[in-house]
Parts: C-alpha cells; sequence; structure tokens
C-alpha cells in the first residue's frame, strides 16, 4: 500500500518574516564588511600613489587639477564656455554707466595716467582727425564745449583699464580662466582704446591681452594663457557687448614645474 504524504502547505506570512528577520543580520554583517573592504582598498590606492610620486595627497590632486586646466585651455569649447559665463556675469550697460557717473575722476585718471601708458585714438566729431598722440588728445578735450564735455565725459572716465574689470571677475572661478583654487593671477597688456566720437552715438572701443599664470616652487609665475579680450560701451544706446576673441594656451608645462606648482599650492 502506498502512502501519500500530506501536502505541503505554503509558508505564512509570519514564517515568511521570521525566516527574513533571521537572514537580516547576515545580509547586513556582509555588506557591512564589502564597504569596509572598498574603503580600505580605496585607501591603499591612494597610499600607493603617494608613495609612487613621493609626495603628498594634497599635492596629486593640485598635479590632476593643473593638468586638468591644461587640457581646458585646448578645448575647442572652453572659448565659448568663457564666452557664455561673460554674457551672463558681466554688469549690464545701465550698472556701468552709474558706476561712471558716480566716479568722476576717472576722467582725469585717462587724461593724466592711461594716456602716457597705453595707445589711444580719438576720432573727432566732425569725423576728420584721428588723434593718437598724447598732447594732442588733451588739447582737443580742453577745448570742448560744455555740451561736448557732458556728452563725452562719460567716456573719457570709462576709456582706461577699469573697462576691463568686469570681465576678469567674470572669468574668475572653480572652473572658469582664471582659478581662485590654484592662485591664478592676471596681468593686462597690449592694451589699446579707441573714443570714437564722429558718430551720432559716440562709444569706446577697447581691447587688451589677459594673460593668466599660476605661482611655481621658487617663488615666480609659470604661463599657462592669454586671451584678447574686446568691448564695446556706448552708453547713450545703452550697450556693452565683452567677449573674449582669441585664446591663445601657451607651452604645455613640464612634470617638474607641475610638481613644483603643486608643492608651492599645498603648502
Amino acid at each position: 500500500m502506498i502512502s501519500i504524504p500530506p501536502p505541503i502547505e505554503p509558508p505564512t506570512r509570519q514564517s515568511m518574516n521570521r525566516q527574513s528577520m533571521m537572514a537580516s543580520p547576515f545580509a547586513s554583517m556582509r555588506k557591512l564588511i564589502v564597504d569596509e573592504f572598498e574603503i580600505q582598498k580605496s585607501v591603499l590606492t591612494e597610499d600607493l600613489l603617494v608613495w609612487k610620486h613621493g609626495c603628498s595627497k594634497k599635492e596629486l590632486e593640485f598635479r590632476e587639477q593643473i593638468r586638468g586646466f591644461e587640457e581646458d585651455l585646448l578645448s575647442n569649447a572652453f572659448l565659448t564656455k568663457l564666452n557664455t559665463t561673460i554674457a551672463h556675469r558681466m554688469s549690464s550697460c545701465k550698472e556701468s554707466t552709474e558706476y561712471y557717473e558716480s566716479n568722476p575722476d576717472l576722467k582725469e585718471y585717462t587724461l593724466e595716467k592711461e594716456l602716457d601708458r597705453i595707445p589711444y585714438t580719438v576720432i573727432t566729431t566732425d569725423g576728420k582727425r584721428q588723434l593718437t598722440k598724447s598732447d594732442e588728445i588733451r588739447e582737443y578735450v580742453a577745448t570742448e564745449t560744455k555740451e561736448e564735455e557732458e556728452k563725452h565725459s562719460i567716456l573719457y572716465r570709462a576709456a582706461n583699464q577699469s573697462i576691463f574689470a568686469d570681465v576678469i571677475v567674470a572669468l574668475t572661478c572653480s572652473d572658469g580662466l582664471v582659478r581662485p583654487q590654484l592662485h591664478a593671477g592676471t596681468f593686462v597688456d597690449k592694451c589699446s582704446i579707441t573714443v570714437d566720437l564722429s558718430k551720432k552715438d559716440p562709444h569706446v572701443r577697447a581691447t587688451c591681452f589677459v594673460n593668466v599664470s599660476i605661482p611655481d616652487a621658487e617663488g615666480h609665475r609659470l604661463s599657462m594663457a592669454s586671451v584678447l579680450v574686446s568691448i564695446f560701451y556706448c552708453p547713450c544706446k545703452e550697450q556693452l557687448r565683452s567677449g573674449i576673441m582669441h585664446l591663445l594656451p601657451h607651452k604645455r608645462l613640464t612634470d617638474e614645474e607641475v610638481a613644483g606648482a603643486a608643492r608651492s599650492l599645498a603648502h
């Protein structure tokens, strides 16, 4: 006679919960062990890199950032990104005009200081002359009528290196052209400023090279790049346009230069 076993009852929710509670501690323990293993693996990998390069973890991070900066400078998309940043972060024409209106001394600064160190061109109101000599420009400005002086004064106040300040501020950010975390510095050279008074809407055009550098191990600077900046300012039409025309990456740094710069930045 064949005996038939009783049917197997499906597990109840209570029994499943008991099994889950029994398995849960083991699963949690396994996860903790795996997580700890991954952490230790990461630490050992970092320690190995530090040992291999003979420097601190912080120095290695700066080396990576410097090389990353160089890669950005070589990217075709970086110039577009910088110009987009300028467009979003620059002061408006109205804000710039308010600044120059509240700083009348900038006109004297332009005429007494900047004229002797920056190439200027002033196109006269009749459009017949282009003045480039400092004395000629000063004499022309001094003989303007009261109406002309009121109309042109704001342009003379803007026609100096202050007109480039907003662009440099706009380019200063962690992923921009001037990177504070790398102690990046700038200096401006090869400026050229034209004050065009001949048109119905007088304006200022200004160009310059902004040069970017980072510190090296000897207290000097390592050149990273130069950009040609162009600015158009026409207050009567409320137009202020700024942009980078060219981006010129400098020679790639040697491994020794990068190591020295990273060491300087880490201490």
